[in-house]
């Protein structure tokens, strides 16, 4: 933990206001610290993403935090954690930590992955959007609850893990523009012991002179045992060209030199007790590169996912009727490749989704409502 405040300080903000969905928290609600980076002999201890693991203790890792430096203004920065475990007596997911540091947060949104009942897959929900409060010694802390029963099919005693995603308020990507992160909290057991499936952050392909560029992120490796690249000519047969080993970065590339006109390519990520999961399906045309729209399960009963390309801040979604009555709209998270649609409510019958990507690429697809 970097002190950047005295003790006496720390107590003058231990009050600090936190933001919750619910209700207005203190910090030690969202449970003990379970990981404050000091003792993980210079690792990030299982947290991905842009931040490195830092230390103001020098080499002996006593006053470790999780670190980004040359921060620059309204850029957004992630944090993936650990698997954690709910108890089955637990109904809410309670989580809390510390930032500092020169640059300042302007928002800090927060999503849960989990294993839906309802759909049998990972599911990824945003569960809050927070301003920090910075105190004038510079110290913001975050303090949040979450009712299980707002995550459409949470499990009783499930697994999860979050993605933090701080945006810079301030910086010009200078040395001494950083954000530190530290004191993660959670009222959950500790870490699963039944990891949940790798998440795929983004997955694109490019067409480059010497043939077809794949680039993938992912968050949560804590079982993964190999990932194969896969491509087909008509994006129903996919077969394996490539294997690339796990390797904790977070980020992988493949160059495929014998690619054709038009191929589709997708990711199968391996775990070391054999199960496997897909990422979403690109598709490359004539040099063009696109996500290739997704849904399941199909047909639905209430809730939706939507697979689509990386999000930005212009994107919609919307779904309208078979006749061209639209029935919802709405903008997908910044920065998610799948979306939940709740169709709890609307009749059986048939219903087309129309995604733009806010490029000026336009996909749409038909779904069915049972």
């Amino acid at each position: 933990m970097k002190k950047f405040y005295s003790v006496a300080k720390l107590a003058s903000v231990a009050f600090a206001i936190c933001f919750s969905l619910f209700s207005t928290q203190v910090f030690g609600q969202c449970g003990p610290i379970v990981e404050n980076f000091n003792t993980t002999g210079g690792s990030t201890a299982g947290f991905a993403g842009d931040f490195g693991f830092g230390s103001a203790g020098g080499g002996n890792n006593f006053n470790g935090f999780l670190l980004k430096s040359n921060v620059t203004a309204r850029t957004i920065y992630t944090i993936n954690t650990p698997t954690y475990q709910l108890s089955n007596v637990d109904n809410a997911i309670g989580f809390g930590f510390e930032l500092t540091g020169r640059s300042a947060v302007a928002t800090a949104t927060i999503s849960v992955f989990y294993r839906s009942t309802i759909t049998g897959t990972i599911q990824q929900v945003s569960i809050a959007t927070i301003v920090p409060a910075y105190s004038p010694n510079g110290l913001a802390i975050i303090c949040q609850t979450v009712a299980t029963s707002s995550l459409p099919g949470f499990p009783t005693g499930g697994a999860y893990r979050l993605r933090i995603e701080l945006t810079a308020n301030q910086g010009n990507g200078g040395s001494n523009d950083d954000i530190i992160f530290d004191n993660f909290r959670t009222i959950t057991l500790g870490i699963s012991p039944a990891s949940l499936p790798v998440t795929f952050v983004s997955f694109d392909v490019t067409k480059v002179s010497s043939g077809v560029q794949l680039n993938w992120k992912t968050a949560g490796e804590e079982n993964v045992n190999r990932y194969e690249v896969e491509r087909s000519s008509d994006g129903q047969s996919f077969s394996s060209i490539a294997t690339v080993a796990p390797s904790k970065s977070n980020a992988y590339s493949y160059l495929d030199l014998s690619a054709g006109g038009t191929a589709y390519y997708r990711i199968k990520d391996v775990d070391n007790d054999g199960k496997f999961k897909f990422s979403n399906v690109a598709r490359i045309v004539n040099g063009k590169s696109f996500v290739v729209l997704n849904a399941f399960p199909q047909p639905a009963m209430s809730q939706l996912t939507l697979q689509h390309s990386l999000i930005k801040s212009t994107a919609t979604l919307t779904l309208s009727t078979a006749d061209g009555r639209v029935v919802s709209t709405m903008r997908p998270t910044t920065g998610s490749m799948q979306t939940q649609v709740d169709m709890s409510k609307l009749q059986a019958g048939l219903y087309v989704i129309r995604f733009n990507d806010g490029d000026g690429n336009i996909e749409t697809m038909k779904v069915i409502k049972q």
